[in-house]
Parts: C-alpha cells; sequence; structure tokens
C-alpha cells in the first residue's frame, strides 16, 4: 500500500486550497495501460466502491461525495487501481474539505509473474512451432537459430533440445545428434521419443543399424 509522496509515487499532485483557486477543480486517473478499474475503499472495511475506467475524470465535488462524510479533511483513504494480468496500484490520498489535495493520479501498472509466465510460454511455444516448420522444409539453419533463443531463456526444455538432436539427425551429423539427445535424456529421463532415437544413433554409429536407418531423418 503507498501513502501519497509525490518523489516516490506515480502521481502528480496539484494542491487546491480553495474551489475559487480552480476554475472547474476535477479528480482524474489515467494508467498505462488503460482502461484499468479504480475503486475508493471504504476506509477500516473490504468494501471498494466503483470510481469507473481509466482514463477516469470526474467533478471534485462529485469525487468527494464519493468519499462521505465518514473521511473527514485531513485523513487518508485508499484508492486502487486494478486490471486483469497486471498488479494491483493501491494508494493512500488526503482527503480535503472538497475533495482531495490530489487530483492527478497517473500509474505504470506493472504485468503480474503469472501474465509474465503465460506470455513467456506462448512464445516459447510459438517458437518451437517456428523451428519444426523450418526444420521440416530443410531450412535447418532457420531452425537451429530459433531454438537458440529457446535455449538462452530455457537450457534444459527437453522438447527444444530433442528437437535440436533431430535436425542434427536429419543432416546426418550424428556426433551431434548424440550428444543433443542425451541432454534432452538428462532434461527429462522419461522422455521416450529421445530414449528411442540415442539408441539408434548408437547403432548408426557402430555399424549395425541397417542402411535405410541412415537415410531417416525427422525433426521430432
Amino acid at each position: 500500500m503507498k501513502t501519497f509522496k509525490a518523489s516516490t509515487l506515480w502521481l502528480v499532485a496539484i494542491l487546491c486550497g480553495l474551489v475559487s483557486a480552480c476554475a472547474t477543480p476535477t479528480f482524474s486517473v489515467k494508467s498505462d495501460p488503460l482502461q484499468a478499474d479504480v475503486f475508493f475503499q471504504v476506509p477500516g472495511t473490504n468494501e471498494k466502491k466503483p470510481i469507473g475506467k481509466t482514463p477516469l475524470t470526474m467533478p471534485m465535488t462529485e469525487f468527494r461525495q464519493l468519499i462521505g462524510a465518514d473521511v473527514s479533511s485531513g485523513q487518508y483513504f485508499p484508492i486502487t487501481v486494478e486490471k486483469q494480468g497486471y498488479v494491483t496500484e493501491t494508494f493512500q490520498i488526503p482527503a480535503s474539505r472538497f475533495g482531495t489535495f490530489v487530483t492527478e493520479l497517473d500509474v505504470k501498472m506493472k504485468e503480474s509473474k503469472l501474465a509474465q509466465e503465460e506470455k513467456t510460454a506462448k512464445v516459447t511455444i510459438d517458437r518451437l512451432f517456428l523451428a519444426q516448420r523450418f526444420a521440416l522444409t530443410n531450412q535447418f539453419e532457420r531452425a537451429q537459430a530459433e531454438l537458440d533463443k529457446i535455449l538462452a531463456d530455457f537450457p534444459t526444455l527437453a522438447r527444444a533440445l530433442s528437437m535440436r538432436a533431430s535436425i542434427f539427425y536429419a543432416q546426418k551429423n550424428y556426433t551431434e545428434s548424440l550428444k543433443w539427445y542425451e541432454e534432452a535424456i538428462k532434461a527429462d529421463p522419461q522422455m521416450d521419443d529421445a530414449i528411442k532415437m540415442a539408441a539408434k544413433v548408437r547403432l548408426l554409429q557402430s555399424g549395425r543399424a541397417p542402411a535405410a536407418e541412415a537415410a531417416k531423418g525427422t525433426a521430432q
């Protein structure tokens, strides 16, 4: 929870001691991203009164009525700014006789950890599919470039390691293929595809596998 301090909050304060000092006093809330929900939380309770969505502007007199008579001038009251996928921001701001000394909030919202993880997972899956598509059309360098991006963030992602091994297998580079299949197995000892392919590569290297096996190449 944040108490109003101009030096530490994403908060722009305009001080209006008298209504006459402001031609049309208003209370406004901006946010990045937009369309965040703004609530007034009744002090001492869990009740939240919806004010509107950002960007929001309302007359100070209307805002004072929303706060209610229970909040005296000089007291602090909470305003929360919420948006799905983002961390809720709460501001403790001081009440005045006519509303609040703070007339504008400018809120920079941070993505929640869950939203960040979901976004990262989607990007990773998209890259895996793209790498597979490149591999299936023999664009091996482009496929490996996509896998590089994945493994830079997730060096033990078994599916990416196995796909890299499969690309080397398709290029008949069995030494590198076996190396990466073994890395995939280390990352996921239950990965059957990698276990079977590693065994096949060992047979090819030993010269005991049928020649037809050496001609096969699949990106798994």
